[in-house]
Formats: C-alpha cells, structure tokens, sequence
C-alpha cells in the first residue's frame, strides 16, 4: 500500500504503519491540550493508544497465522487510523477453513482481554471491586457503583479489557467485509456457495454501513460515518474480487498463452530488448544462455533502468544476463488463471514461462492477464452490488411517481 512503511516483521510477516496513523498522536494531543491534561496523563492516553493497536496487530496475527495452516500466506499487515488489515494471498478454499479464519481474529481480542482480566480479579478486594463497578459504570451510567481511587495503571488495565471485547464484539457483526460478515459469509458457503453467500453478505455489510454513515452524518460523528463508507465500498471490492475469482478459475493458462515471443540470450546486448520494447509488443523477456536452457527473466522497469545508466555513461555494454532475474517460477498450460493471479499481482511476477508435457510452448506476462480481466469486466456488468442499490432506488422512485 502506497504512503506505508515497514517498521516490524514476526513470523515472516512484515507489520507495516500507513502515515495517517500518526494522525492518531496529533489528535491525542489536541484533546489533551484542550482538556488540560498534564503530560503524565497525555503519556498514559498514547500508552494506551499504543496497547490499543498491538492487540488490534495481534488480531490480525490471529486471521494471518490461522490462515497460514491452511497454506494461505499473507503479504503483510497494514496499519492506519481505523483499524488494521491482514492483506492475504488469496481466500481458505473451504468455507469452514474460512470461518476458522476469520473467528480467529475476535477470538484473539477475547483471549486478550480474559487474560487481562486476571490480574485486578487476582490482586486485591479493592482491586477486584474497582473492576467490577468499572463495568458496572460502562453498562449502567447513571448507577450507583463508582471506582475508588483508581490508580493511572487501574484505568490503563480496565480500557484495556473494555476496548478488547469491543473490538471483539464490533468485529462480530454480520457486515461484511468485517470478520462476522466474513462468518456470515462461511456459512452461507456451505449451502449457497461462495459467490451467491458473498452477493448476500455483502448487500448485509452495505445496508449496515449505509446505516452507520446515517448515524455519523446525524450525530455528527465523522468517524462513524468514515468507518461506514469504507466498509461500503470495501464490501463491494470484495464482491467483485470473488466473481473475479470464479471466472480466473473457468479459465486455463493456455486460453491466454503467447506462443510468439522474444527470446533473449545471456550474452545478448541491452539494445535487442529495446526494440521490441519500443513497438509495445513485449514488456517482459526470457534470457536463455547458450545451450537454450532458461536462466532467468528480464522485466521492463530493470531494461528501463540501465538504458539510463548506459545513456548517462555509468556502464557500457550491459548484457541481458547482468539483469536477468533467476528467480522466477513456471507454470503449466493446464494452470487455472486464478492460481496466475497471485503470482502476478502480488509476489511481482511480470512473465511465467508455460510448459506443456515438458516443453517451453509460451509465456504469460501481466499485460496479457489484465486485459483478459479487463475484457472480463467489459463483458460482465450485471448483479453488482452497486446496480442492487441502483435498482431498488430506481424502483422506489417509480413508486413515488405513480
């Protein structure tokens, strides 16, 4: 995601930070100067600011690792001021690897959150009466329990526990693409099947967030309404990407194989490259050394690059084989186009050379995969989620009119 950078990596999963999320400082210091608060206080407010966000890293570790033993890998966590995402490959393959995967990560927030509990549970009788009426407090605001003398570590303690079974709860909501509408979906899965059960939890998810922009615009709560127009257009993303998938899936590699393609050798000059590069016939090469074994891949922006260098006199008489990329994968013409998608899109493969009982026969590049999607896309307009909405709308106002 652009404007994000990395700053940890456990189990082989970067976490990244998108720069909005500094936001979240600013915003804790503008109420912290506007309430008076002292700056021990304002220290405790981005403490637990802080805490917020590991547990809501540790939910989407829960999705991610969960994911992983269902071989799904993921190509990292993003952080930002509404929340974070596990961005995975691809989806589990069965509807109940999906529902696993998506209760993990609520699971995790509760898991936190019971834990938590133990310790003012196990401190004291005055601690455990400050927990109990802390809830009481939350649930009942106009009762009698109040909190005696609570310590900055007592509030810290019980946000926490409160922030995490909201986040659990919240999370559980059947709107999609939230984990519970994710649930929703996996169950629906197994009688539906995935793309009618996505078509059903996503009109779900919009119908819930057309509500909470309503509630947001109403109470003038702009978050409210930001987080209600995110999941909606998120929930109709993730429609799209589905019947995506199904048609990705109907499709082989062959049905998009180019048999006529240039083939560059290791010891072959940059400037070969160029002129196919300049018709906007080719983007991407293979590099073949002498005895016709492939060693590697040649991808544009790397032939873009040391054309550069070779004009501006840093190197000379660059070969093909200097920037040729070994660590590239092949496919086979009997590959379906969604096992492709992922090798494309996300792990940066521009071409995969196919093979057919053994042989090299062609190559797939990116180009050749987007405009298939794209003439998909031309072809297919019907039953989104948006022309729902349009429709019952259009509907509504004939109704009107008569």
């Amino acid at each position: 995601m652009k404007g994000a950078f990395q700053i940890a990596k456990f189990f082989g999963i970067p976490v990244q930070v998108h720069w909005t999320f500094t936001l979240i400082f600013v915003y804790v210091f503008y109420e912290g100067m506007g309430k008076s608060l002292s700056w021990t206080e304002m220290g405790w407010m981005m403490a637990f600011v802080l805490a917020l966000f590991a547990c809501v890293v540790l939910h989407e570790f829960g999705h991610a690792l969960t994911a992983r033993r269902f071989g799904v890998d993921t190509r990292d966590i993003i952080l930002s001021p509404i929340g974070g995402v596990a961005r995975l490959d691809r989806l589990p393959e069965q509807p109940m690897q999906e529902f696993l995967v998506a209760i993990a990560g609520p699971m995790v927030n509760i898991a936190i959150g019971v834990a938590l509990s133990f310790i003012p549970l196990l401190s004291s009788e005055e601690s455990r009466r400050n927990f109990i009426n802390f809830f009481m407090q939350v649930l009942y605001p106009q009762s009698n329990f109040f909190v005696s003398d609570p310590t900055p570590f007592q509030y810290f303690l019980f946000g926490m526990v409160a922030l995490n079974i909201v986040l659990a709860v919240f999370n559980l909501l059947p709107a999609f693409p939230m984990d519970g509408g994710r649930v929703l979906r996996a169950l629906l899965s197994l009688r539906l099947g995935r793309l009618r059960a996505t078509q059903i939890a996503v009109y779900v998810g919009q119908l819930f967030a057309v509500v909470l922009m309503a509630a947001g615009l109403w109470y003038l709560h702009f978050i409210t309404a930001l987080i209600g127009l995110f999941v909606f257009i998120t929930a109709a993303n993730e429609y799209r990407m589905v019947k995506l998938d199904g048609v990705l899936e109907g499709h082989l590699a062959r049905d998009i194989l180019r048999t006529q393609y240039t083939k560059l050798y290791a010891k072959d000059p940059l400037r070969l490259a160029m002129g196919p590069l300049n018709q906007g016939v080719e983007r991407n090469f293979l590099v073949f050394d002498e005895w016709q074994n492939l060693v590697g891949v040649l991808a544009e922006e790397h032939i873009l690059e040391a054309a550069k260098k070779e004009r501006a006199g840093e190197e000379q008489d660059i070969l093909a084989g200097q920037l040729a990329n070994n660590r590239f994968e092949a496919i086979l013409a009997t590959d379906s186009l969604k096992s492709l998608f992922p090798k494309m899109q996300w792990k940066g493969q521009r071409i995969l050379p196919v093979y057919d009982k053994g042989k090299l026969v062609g190559v797939v590049d990116r180009n050749a995969l987007n405009n298939f999607i794209s003439l998909q896309a031309r072809l297919e307009k019907k039953n989104s989620p948006f022309r729902f909405w349009q429709g019952l709308f259009y509907r509504r106002k004939r109704l009107e009119n008569n």
